[in-house]
Parts: structure tokens; C-alpha cells; sequence
């Protein structure tokens, strides 16, 4: 994480703190992802030969067609000013890391060895709240090589709770003897 990109993604997150943060996450995920669909747009906003003017005019534009709040827009048309549009796939990733630390949430990478369905999602985020003691928001992913049973990762810490976790250590504990 840069400097620069952090410095931007609190100043926006202060801004925005609490009426519209999430909206702003949003909205800055909503204009990245037009930046990827839409190269052409891309070579336009970052490139300095493109006058100033011209470039926020297509910003005006965008935004009116996303409906981008002014917050959003003024960070965005600073971020043109400087000549630094190509941090905001880094801003939006700190801006959303900082939202999650000011409303106590954690990440959850879940791999499970079959797809799970509504219900099942839903106890393993409640599981997960009460060992964490935070809000989940979970990210599921499916690896059959897993056998059984599901891997999540919160932070830092892993719980396994896979078949094929288990078989391994089963295999361990029988050719340690």
C-alpha cells in the first residue's frame, strides 16, 4: 500500500464516515470496474496529454451516467489534477480496508470441498462471528481436493477443518510411532 493511496482513501473514508461510506466503496468499485471495461475511457482519463479540462468533462459525463456522489467525484477529479488515476485501484482497496476496521468487520476466505448453499453460508458466517467476536463478510470458493469439510481463513489464522487436513495428520501421527 502506498502512501499516496492511503492518504487519499482516509481523507475520502473521513469525508464520508458513517452517512456514506458504504456508498462511496461502492461508487469508487463501480468507476474502477468501467476503467477496466472500457480501455479506451482508461487511456483517456490517465493520460496527461489529454488536456485537464477535457478529461474532467468526460468525468462529468461518467459520473452523471453512474451517478457518482460529489464526494466521489471531486476525489476523482483531484486524483486527474495530480496526474495520480492510476492509484485508484489501490485507494479502493484501502479505503475499503479502513471502512471494515472502522465498523468491526473481518474478511473470511472460505474454501469448502462442495458448493454450499444459502443456509450453509449462513452458519459458517455465524460460526465464524462467534469465534472472532466480529462481523464476517465471507468470500466462498470451492476445492474438491478438500474432500470434505471447508477451510477458512480470517486474518491470519487458518481453521482447517477439511477431511483431507485430517487424513494428513491421521497419516503423520501413524508414521511418527
Amino acid at each position: 500500500m502506498s502512501v499516496a493511496a492511503s492518504r487519499y482513501a482516509r481523507a475520502l473514508l473521513d469525508v464520508l464516515y458513517p452517512a456514506k461510506a458504504e456508498l462511496g466503496l461502492e461508487q469508487l468499485r463501480s468507476f474502477s470496474t468501467m476503467l477496466t471495461q472500457q480501455a479506451d475511457a482508461r487511456l483517456v482519463f490517465e493520460n496527461p496529454t489529454v488536456s485537464t479540462e477535457n478529461r474532467k468533462d468526460l468525468l462529468t459525463k461518467v459520473g452523471d451516467a453512474l451517478k457518482l456522489d460529489t464526494n466521489i467525484r471531486n476525489i476523482l477529479a483531484l486524483l486527474i489534477d495530480r496526474n495520480r488515476l492510476d492509484l485508484l485501484g489501490e485507494i479502493t482497496s484501502t479505503y475499503e480496508t479502513l471502512l471494515d476496521e472502522k465498523l468491526g468487520v473481518v474478511r473470511a476466505q472460505v474454501t469448502s470441498a462442495l458448493e454450499l448453499d444459502s443456509a450453509q453460508q449462513g452458519q459458517v458466517v455465524a460460526k465464524l462471528q462467534a469465534m472472532t467476536g466480529k462481523k464476517v463478510r465471507m468470500q466462498v470458493s470451492v476445492d474438491p481436493t478438500l474432500i470434505g469439510g471447508l477451510v477458512a481463513q480470517v486474518g491470519g489464522t487458518i481453521y482447517d477443518g477439511s477431511i483431507r487436513n485430517q487424513l494428513q495428520t491421521f497419516r503423520n501421527s501413524l508414521t511418527q510411532e
